[in-house]
Protein backbone atom coordinates (compact mmCIF):
# COMPACT_ATOMS: atom_id res chain seq x y z
CA UNK A 1 0.00 0.00 0.00
CA UNK A 2 1.31 3.51 -1.23
CA UNK A 3 1.51 5.97 1.57
CA UNK A 4 1.14 9.66 1.04
CA UNK A 5 4.86 11.72 0.80
CA UNK A 6 6.00 14.03 3.64
CA UNK A 7 4.92 17.16 1.27
CA UNK A 8 1.34 15.63 1.48
CA UNK A 9 1.45 14.93 5.21
CA UNK A 10 2.63 18.23 5.67
CA UNK A 11 0.04 19.44 4.21
CA UNK A 12 -2.47 17.53 5.48
CA UNK A 13 -0.98 18.55 9.19
CA UNK A 14 -1.35 22.37 8.04
CA UNK A 15 -4.98 22.02 7.51
CA UNK A 16 -5.23 19.73 10.71
CA UNK A 17 -3.93 22.74 12.69
CA UNK A 18 -6.25 25.33 10.78
CA UNK A 19 -9.00 24.09 12.45
CA UNK A 20 -9.81 24.20 8.68
CA UNK A 21 -12.44 21.32 7.41
CA UNK A 22 -10.16 18.86 5.55
CA UNK A 23 -12.56 16.56 4.25
CA UNK A 24 -12.53 18.72 0.78
CA UNK A 25 -8.85 19.46 1.12
CA UNK A 26 -7.76 16.52 1.52
CA UNK A 27 -9.97 15.09 -1.77
CA UNK A 28 -8.18 17.61 -3.33
CA UNK A 29 -4.60 16.37 -2.41
CA UNK A 30 -5.29 13.23 -3.32
CA UNK A 31 -6.30 14.30 -6.48
CA UNK A 32 -3.15 15.86 -7.15
CA UNK A 33 -0.68 13.14 -5.81
CA UNK A 34 -2.71 9.99 -8.64
CA UNK A 35 -0.58 7.35 -7.00
CA UNK A 36 -1.77 7.68 -3.39
CA UNK A 37 -3.18 5.18 -1.83
CA UNK A 38 -3.38 5.60 2.19
CA UNK A 39 -3.11 7.88 4.32
CA UNK A 40 -0.46 7.12 7.23
CA UNK A 41 -2.80 8.83 10.05
CA UNK A 42 0.03 8.41 12.93
CA UNK A 43 2.44 10.46 10.64
CA UNK A 44 -0.03 13.01 10.12
CA UNK A 45 -1.11 13.41 13.88
CA UNK A 46 2.79 13.50 14.17
CA UNK A 47 3.39 16.32 11.52
CA UNK A 48 0.31 18.28 12.73
CA UNK A 49 1.77 18.56 16.35
CA UNK A 50 5.36 19.44 14.66
CA UNK A 51 4.10 22.15 12.47
CA UNK A 52 2.08 23.83 14.97
CA UNK A 53 4.97 23.41 18.12
CA UNK A 54 8.49 23.33 16.47
CA UNK A 55 10.70 25.57 14.79
CA UNK A 56 11.21 24.54 11.00
CA UNK A 57 14.34 22.83 11.16
CA UNK A 58 13.00 20.35 13.80
CA UNK A 59 9.87 19.79 11.52
CA UNK A 60 12.89 18.64 8.41
CA UNK A 61 14.62 16.94 11.43
CA UNK A 62 11.12 15.06 12.10
CA UNK A 63 9.07 15.16 8.13
CA UNK A 64 11.91 14.26 6.88
CA UNK A 65 12.79 10.95 8.78
CA UNK A 66 9.28 9.94 9.80
CA UNK A 67 9.54 6.18 9.66
CA UNK A 68 12.83 6.41 11.83
CA UNK A 69 11.19 9.09 13.86
CA UNK A 70 7.68 7.10 14.86
CA UNK A 71 9.80 3.98 15.56
CA UNK A 72 11.92 6.72 18.56
CA UNK A 73 8.82 7.89 19.85
CA UNK A 74 7.71 4.77 20.44
CA UNK A 75 10.97 3.50 22.68
CA UNK A 76 10.46 6.68 24.68
CA UNK A 77 6.67 6.44 25.01
CA UNK A 78 7.83 3.06 26.83
CA UNK A 79 9.60 5.30 29.46
CA UNK A 80 7.52 6.02 32.61
CA UNK A 81 5.82 9.34 31.64
CA UNK A 82 7.27 11.03 34.93
CA UNK A 83 10.46 11.53 33.12
CA UNK A 84 8.49 13.95 30.60
CA UNK A 85 6.43 16.14 33.04
CA UNK A 86 7.05 19.97 31.95
CA UNK A 87 7.52 21.96 34.97
CA UNK A 88 7.10 25.73 33.74
CA UNK A 89 5.71 28.89 34.40
CA UNK A 90 2.77 27.36 32.37
CA UNK A 91 2.81 24.21 33.44
CA UNK A 92 2.83 24.31 37.46
CA UNK A 93 3.10 20.83 39.72
CA UNK A 94 0.97 21.11 42.82
CA UNK A 95 2.07 21.44 46.03
CA UNK A 96 1.68 17.48 46.99
CA UNK A 97 3.36 16.40 43.72
CA UNK A 98 5.31 12.73 44.35
CA UNK A 99 8.36 11.97 42.95
CA UNK A 100 8.79 9.03 43.62
CA UNK A 101 11.23 7.00 45.68
CA UNK A 102 13.68 9.49 46.75
CA UNK A 103 17.29 8.53 47.32
CA UNK A 104 20.13 10.52 49.96
CA UNK A 105 23.48 11.56 47.99
CA UNK A 106 24.87 11.41 51.54
CA UNK A 107 27.53 8.28 51.80
CA UNK A 108 27.10 7.44 48.22
CA UNK A 109 30.53 8.45 46.74
CA UNK A 110 29.00 11.48 45.40
CA UNK A 111 30.76 14.77 45.64
CA UNK A 112 28.04 17.71 47.16
CA UNK A 113 28.56 20.92 48.58
CA UNK A 114 26.06 20.00 51.50
CA UNK A 115 24.50 17.19 52.87
CA UNK A 116 20.80 16.42 53.12
CA UNK A 117 20.30 16.47 49.25
CA UNK A 118 18.03 13.46 47.58
CA UNK A 119 16.96 12.77 44.34
CA UNK A 120 14.65 10.29 42.22
CA UNK A 121 15.69 6.92 42.41
CA UNK A 122 16.32 6.00 38.53
CA UNK A 123 18.25 9.38 38.33
CA UNK A 124 20.67 9.00 41.39
CA UNK A 125 21.45 5.50 39.55
CA UNK A 126 21.81 7.43 36.06
CA UNK A 127 23.80 10.09 37.67
CA UNK A 128 26.11 7.97 39.90
CA UNK A 129 27.39 5.95 36.67
CA UNK A 130 27.81 9.31 35.13
CA UNK A 131 29.75 10.91 37.50
CA UNK A 132 31.84 7.68 38.25
CA UNK A 133 32.73 7.11 34.18
CA UNK A 134 33.81 11.11 34.30
CA UNK A 135 36.23 10.63 37.62
CA UNK A 136 37.79 7.95 35.95
CA UNK A 137 39.03 10.82 33.19
CA UNK A 138 40.38 13.14 35.67
CA UNK A 139 37.06 15.27 36.41
CA UNK A 140 35.25 16.16 39.14
CA UNK A 141 31.50 16.72 39.34
CA UNK A 142 29.93 18.16 42.37
CA UNK A 143 26.49 18.55 43.15
CA UNK A 144 25.66 21.67 44.35
CA UNK A 145 21.79 20.99 44.36
CA UNK A 146 19.23 18.55 43.34
CA UNK A 147 15.64 17.55 44.72
CA UNK A 148 13.62 20.98 46.17
CA UNK A 149 9.67 20.59 47.33
CA UNK A 150 7.50 23.19 47.06
CA UNK A 151 7.79 24.34 50.03
CA UNK A 152 11.54 25.06 49.73
CA UNK A 153 10.96 26.93 46.63
CA UNK A 154 8.62 29.22 48.16
CA UNK A 155 11.03 30.50 50.84
CA UNK A 156 13.95 30.58 47.93
CA UNK A 157 11.60 32.50 45.37
CA UNK A 158 10.59 35.00 47.74
CA UNK A 159 14.22 35.70 48.85
CA UNK A 160 15.30 36.21 45.70
CA UNK A 161 12.19 38.60 45.01
CA UNK A 162 13.66 40.68 48.72
CA UNK A 163 16.51 40.65 46.92
CA UNK A 164 16.53 41.46 43.48
CA UNK A 165 12.85 42.46 42.91
CA UNK A 166 10.52 39.75 41.26
CA UNK A 167 11.42 40.88 37.49
CA UNK A 168 14.93 39.95 37.84
CA UNK A 169 14.03 37.25 39.98
CA UNK A 170 11.63 35.31 37.18
CA UNK A 171 14.43 35.60 34.85
CA UNK A 172 16.17 32.88 37.30
CA UNK A 173 14.54 31.34 38.93
CA UNK A 174 11.21 29.53 39.32
CA UNK A 175 8.10 30.07 41.17
CA UNK A 176 6.46 27.61 43.08
CA UNK A 177 5.61 24.44 41.29
CA UNK A 178 7.34 25.92 38.18
CA UNK A 179 10.80 24.43 39.36
CA UNK A 180 12.05 21.07 37.52
CA UNK A 181 13.93 20.34 41.17
CA UNK A 182 10.43 19.85 41.98
CA UNK A 183 10.42 16.79 39.93
CA UNK A 184 13.74 15.19 42.01
CA UNK A 185 15.18 14.05 38.27
CA UNK A 186 17.89 17.60 38.06
CA UNK A 187 21.04 18.47 39.23
CA UNK A 188 23.06 21.40 39.29
CA UNK A 189 26.45 20.86 39.37
CA UNK A 190 29.81 22.45 40.53
CA UNK A 191 29.42 26.82 41.43
CA UNK A 192 25.73 27.01 39.76
CA UNK A 193 27.64 30.08 37.71
CA UNK A 194 28.08 30.18 33.87
CA UNK A 195 32.10 30.17 34.72
CA UNK A 196 31.43 26.33 34.45
CA UNK A 197 30.96 27.13 31.00
CA UNK A 198 34.33 26.19 29.37
CA UNK A 199 35.93 23.94 32.06
CA UNK A 200 36.81 20.29 31.72
CA UNK A 201 33.78 18.72 33.26
CA UNK A 202 30.80 21.06 31.54
CA UNK A 203 32.86 20.30 28.11
CA UNK A 204 32.61 16.28 29.10
CA UNK A 205 28.89 16.89 30.19
CA UNK A 206 27.73 18.50 26.68
CA UNK A 207 29.63 15.64 24.83
CA UNK A 208 28.24 12.77 27.17
CA UNK A 209 25.71 13.75 29.20
CA UNK A 210 23.06 12.45 27.03
CA UNK A 211 24.25 9.16 27.32
CA UNK A 212 23.66 8.06 30.87
CA UNK A 213 19.68 10.22 30.15
CA UNK A 214 21.02 13.86 31.01
CA UNK A 215 19.99 17.21 29.55
CA UNK A 216 20.78 20.96 29.41
CA UNK A 217 17.44 22.30 30.81
CA UNK A 218 18.52 26.09 29.63
CA UNK A 219 20.50 26.54 26.94
CA UNK A 220 22.45 29.83 25.59
CA UNK A 221 20.31 31.78 22.76
CA UNK A 222 16.91 29.97 24.28
CA UNK A 223 16.06 32.38 27.11
CA UNK A 224 12.95 33.74 25.37
CA UNK A 225 12.06 29.70 24.59
CA UNK A 226 12.22 28.48 28.13
CA UNK A 227 12.23 31.57 29.78
CA UNK A 228 14.83 31.52 31.76
CA UNK A 229 18.68 32.47 31.93
CA UNK A 230 20.87 30.43 30.40
CA UNK A 231 21.93 27.65 33.13
CA UNK A 232 25.36 25.52 32.03
CA UNK A 233 25.14 23.55 35.31
CA UNK A 234 21.55 22.48 35.16
CA UNK A 235 20.66 19.29 33.84
CA UNK A 236 17.44 16.98 34.01
CA UNK A 237 17.17 13.25 33.81
CA UNK A 238 15.18 12.34 30.51
CA UNK A 239 16.20 8.30 30.12
CA UNK A 240 18.07 7.15 27.83
CA UNK A 241 15.81 6.89 25.46
CA UNK A 242 14.83 10.70 25.60
CA UNK A 243 18.06 11.71 25.67
CA UNK A 244 18.47 10.41 22.45
CA UNK A 245 15.47 11.32 20.96
CA UNK A 246 16.19 14.82 22.06
CA UNK A 247 19.23 15.33 20.16
CA UNK A 248 18.75 13.16 16.96
CA UNK A 249 15.13 14.85 16.06
CA UNK A 250 15.25 18.18 18.28
CA UNK A 251 18.30 20.03 17.95
CA UNK A 252 18.97 18.87 21.65
CA UNK A 253 17.06 21.43 22.80
CA UNK A 254 14.71 19.61 25.84
CA UNK A 255 12.25 22.19 25.49
CA UNK A 256 11.00 21.38 21.95
CA UNK A 257 10.84 17.58 22.95
CA UNK A 258 9.10 17.86 26.15
CA UNK A 259 6.33 20.21 24.47
CA UNK A 260 6.07 17.81 21.62
CA UNK A 261 5.46 14.75 24.13
CA UNK A 262 3.16 16.68 25.98
CA UNK A 263 0.97 17.74 22.78
CA UNK A 264 1.21 14.10 21.72
CA UNK A 265 0.03 12.49 25.22
CA UNK A 266 -2.82 14.46 25.62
Amino acid sequence: MKLYSNLTILLLAVFLVSGASCTAKEKKVQQSVPAVEAVDEEAVRIASIVVSRLPDNMQGNILDNMDSFKADLARVMAEESRFFIIADKSHLLTEDYNPGELVSLDGKGIKVNKKGMKLEKVTFEALKKMIDDSAKEGLSLMVSSAYRDYRYQVGLYNYYISKYGKEKTDTFSAPPGASQHQLGTVVDFNDVENTFAGTKEERWLTENAWKYGFSLSFPKGYEDVTGYDWESWHFRYVTKAGAEFQKKYFDNIQHYMLLFLDSYRN
